[in-house]
């Protein structure tokens, strides 16, 4: 796998909020790292450095929700590009909050295959795992070892190659086959920005 990991398409809107500003946006794409977004028509600006100074530059944070998945939290800004009279913004996560009851696996959100190590925490005890496909807001995986965990319950994660760490919500299992299906509820991204 390449070090950038597969950004889904994904059609929805959302708003930034800056000084007091709410902007509005068009997702272009969005990774499990961050997401691209075109600035509505509204919000003109004629170059990069006058962008800069109203967004208070690269590597700020930035607060963000998304519409559809409902998700919201803080990210930095990492690319800043003028594009046909469009602004064309790069958001990098530093932490994500997922709607409570959004419902997980209706397959209304599309799904790679993407083989991410992690680690599962509950009652006190690690269980490694293995992701089997990943979504925007959840994961199905594969344990390394039995794990007695119950549908319904929060759990920890961590995601050392992403440097993401948080908690999950057991959606689904299958304890035949070793298999889980995990709800982000909040993920929290350790790592430096431009680092992906």
């Amino acid at each position: 796998m390449n070090d950038r990991l597969e950004r889904f398409d994904h059609n929805a809107s959302g708003c930034i909020t800056m000084g007091g500003k709410e902007l509005f946006f068009k997702l272009k794409d969005m990774s499990l790292t961050g997401f691209l977004a075109e600035l509505d028509d509204n919000f003109f600006l004629k170059s990069k450095t006058e962008c800069n100074a109203e967004l208070a530059g690269l590597g700020c944070d930035i607060r963000f929700h998304i519409f559809s998945p409902e998700m919201s939290g803080i990210a930095k800004l990492v690319l800043v590009e003028p594009v046909r009279e469009r602004l064309l913004i790069a958001l990098q996560f530093s932490v994500i909050n997922f709607a409570t009851g959004f419902k997980v696996f209706k397959r209304c959100l599309p799904r790679k295959e993407i083989p991410v190590n992690g680690r599962l925490f509950w009652q006190d005890q690690c269980y490694d795992f293995k992701s089997e496909d990943v979504s925007l807001n959840g994961l199905s995986v594969k344990m390394a070892s039995q794990c007695s965990v119950t549908g319904g319950e929060l759990i920890s994660i961590e995601l050392p190659r992403l440097c993401v760490s948080g908690s999950a919500r057991v959606k689904w299992l299958m304890p035949e086959a070793s298999k889980l299906g995990l709800a982000y509820s909040r993920l929290i991204y350790n790592r430096e920005p431009n680092n992906q």
